[in-house]
């Protein structure tokens, strides 16, 4: 249920922050000390920064923000498990969300480990951008095995194969 919960008071957030940012402009460009104000504000509990990365729990998970002011980019990751137990099920679905479901978010791969990933330009970030990167990389966690969804819609539908849905 706080799932839930918290997905309604992101979604509430997230249109406040729109409209925030509609009505009075772009603001000034998002920085790594601006990143760990908002993360703050929204984990679940202490968040730990150190150099360019930032540790947090929300609903229930570790995140991690990783940043790199020079190159202006950023990413919000989750660990969801070893990818070498990924089943080829759940691969295909996994590549089926990241064009339907999962928006703005990812499922990923690196050093075999599969992640929910959220990537982006730093310096163009909004508070809403940061708050809706969290909320769909704990979403694609959580829905892995599942529905795989980042929990905001679906941008279409399901492909049928000749083995079925994919």
């Amino acid at each position: 249920m706080k799932f839930m919960k918290n997905k309604l008071s992101i979604l509430l957030i997230l249109t406040m922050g729109f409209a925030f940012t509609s009505l009075f402009g772009e603001g000034e460009p998002m920085t790594g000390k601006g990143l760990e104000e908002i993360i703050r504000e929204f984990s679940d509990g202490e968040a730990v920064a150190s150099n360019n990365v930032i540790e947090f729990r929300y609903s229930g998970l570790i995140l991690y923000c990783i940043y790199d002011e020079d190159h202006n980019r950023m990413r919000i990751i989750s660990r969801i498990k070893n990818y070498f137990e990924v089943t080829e099920e759940e691969k295909d679905r996994m590549m089926v969300s990241n064009f339907h479901s999962a928006l703005d978010a990812r499922y990923g791969v690196s050093n075999g480990e599969l992640y929910s990933a959220y990537i982006h330009p730093l310096n163009s970030l909004k508070k809403a951008d940061v708050v809706s990167g969290i909320y769909q990389v704990a979403s694609l966690h959580l829905s892995f095995g599942v529905e795989y969804s980042s929990g905001l819609l679906s941008f279409g539908g399901e492909e049928e194969s000749s083995d079925g849905p994919i």
